[in-house]
């Protein structure tokens, strides 16, 4: 299978010395610019989605935004209609291109759909679908599966029981619906993440439907093919609910949310929620809430787990940092021990209004990156913000600095220009790799997976004979005259 790279005159390497990146920076212009989800990409850049009014069609458009390893702005495209779209959920596919999960009331059948979103390594869009009914359908979370179809989860007012209810939508790999599911009650039910796992979907949110109080966090197993294998409801008396799942190499669950079990003259006030169990759903391994000191609204987001089952989680707080005075909500990382119930180290940032850290991703060096919207240092109402923690950071405390680096960047949402596409194949190779439509001037850099360089050559035509390589992970790295681009080959 052929692989295209995309080689902007922008780009720059940071193979040799990305063990130690650590950035934050915005992007944004005079509208507000929400930043929804992340992902790290093959080239160990960043793919993004969210929603800007900024320079959008309508009201607020879905976008891609792509950055480098170091944060520095690629390019960025837009989609939607003449009113509002979302992209909540970002992928990359198995064909190394991309796919946003969202909703839209653009397009559809009526209030707001289901919105999926293919489009290629530039950005063009390929194709989209909507999913719904005449009343208002949302989806917050998506998952490739190995068919190369979707899964989206979200909350849908047109079909099931009764106000909102869990909504679950399966399509092939063209966007084509293969089945659909809802789960509620009378009450508001609805979704919030969605995990892949082997032959099963588990997906998480919150009921009010169900469960010992007025809201609480919510479990479903299914297969996938939409048989539902096993529900759990969580929580006690007050608002509890599920916002992200993850999973380990051993097969347990980790689950973030927030849960009300504070009350004082203001109401009942919010406190970062963990929850580890087993895949079968029988055992609760942990369940830890990390009270604020002023006991305020915190919730927790999103989570990654590391390889020795370390908790990062991101989210927003009123507990700590400038959230104490202003009473708006501060961006918050924690990371909690596989003790599950000490917190190693705790940071906040933000100023004047409300700042927020909506998604993690685990990166290529066992540190993390973080997206989220910002107020404060911002040109329009609101910024999307990218920080990235790396594996020495990870390990410890880390300083948020307060001034931010706005780079002033037009999200244009325009085709790019100056761009060359080069073909490496197979990426997957026992003994050479072709690398084809190459200026006549370049430099082919082959590096182990500690970093080590194992190859350098300049002026290649196509095929390198790498029949002296070990079996593993390798990082390809290519420089023109247009700029350089880095990609990951395996040798089995």
């Amino acid at each position: 299978m052929k692989k295209t790279l995309i080689i902007l005159t922008l780009f720059i390497s940071t193979w040799g010395t990305s063990q130690n990146i650590y950035f934050i920076k915005s992007y944004g212009n005079s509208g507000y610019d929400f930043g929804r989800d992340i992902k790290q990409d093959l080239d160990t850049g960043y793919i993004a989605t969210g929603s800007s009014s900024s320079f959008s069609s309508g009201t607020a458009d879905a976008f891609l935004l792509k950055v480098d390893s170091l944060g520095n702005f690629k390019w960025s495209y837009n989609y939607g209609g003449a009113e509002t779209d979302w992209g909540e959920s970002v992928v990359v596919t198995h064909d190394s291109s991309y796919a946003i999960g969202g909703y839209t009331n653009s397009f559809g059948a009526g209030g707001f759909d289901f919105y999926l979103v293919r489009a290629g390594r530039d950005g063009t869009p390929l194709w989209e679908k909507t999913y719904g009914g005449s009343d208002w359908d949302r989806a917050h979370s998506m998952v490739q599966l190995a068919d190369s179809g979707f899964v989206l989860v979200g909350d849908t007012y047109s079909y099931g029981n009764g106000n909102s209810d869990v909504f679950i939508v399966r399509t092939d790999k063209n966007g084509d619906t293969l089945w659909t599911r809802t789960y509620g009650g009378t009450e508001n039910d609805y979704a919030n993440a969605v995990l892949l796992d082997g032959d099963s979907l588990v997906v998480v949110g919150g009921t009010e439907s169900f469960g010992a109080g007025m809201s609480d966090g919510l479990i479903l197993k299914y297969h996938i093919n939409g048989t539902l294998g096993w529900n759990k409801v969580v929580g006690k008396e007050r608002i509890d609910f599920f916002t992200s799942i993850t999973s380990n190499n051993l097969g347990e669950y980790f689950l973030g949310g927030s849960r009300h079990y504070y009350f004082d003259q203001t109401g009942y006030l919010a406190d970062f929620w963990i929850y580890n169990m087993s895949d079968d759903g029988n055992t609760l391994l942990a369940d830890t809430s990390l009270t604020g000191g002023s006991h305020e609204y915190e919730v927790v987001n999103d989570i990654v787990v590391d390889g020795n089952d370390n908790i990062f989680f991101g989210g927003e707080t009123k507990s700590f940092g400038n959230a104490v005075q202003d009473l708006a909500s501060d961006a918050f990382f924690g990371k909690l021990l596989n003790t599950y119930y000490q917190a190693n180290f705790v940071d906040t940032y933000g100023a004047g209004g409300d700042d927020v850290i909506n998604a993690l991703d685990n990166c290529y060096d066992n540190g993390f990156v973080g997206i989220g919207d910002l107020t404060f240092n911002s040109i329009g109402g609101k910024n999307i913000h990218i920080i990235r923690v790396d594996k020495s950071n990870s390990l410890g405390g880390f300083n948020v600095i307060q001034d931010l680096i706005n780079d002033n960047i037009t999200l244009s949402f325009e085709d790019i220009t100056n761009e060359i596409y080069i073909s490496v194949y197979p990426t997957l190779f026992s003994d050479k790799l072709t690398i084809t439509d190459l200026p006549a001037e370049n430099q082919i850099q082959i590096y182990n997976n500690s970093g080590q360089l194992v190859l350098d050559k300049i002026n290649i035509n196509s095929t390198l004979d790498l029949s002296f390589l070990s079996n593993g992970l390798y990082i390809l790295k290519i420089q023109t005259e247009k700029g350089v681009a880095t990609t990951k080959i395996i040798k089995e």
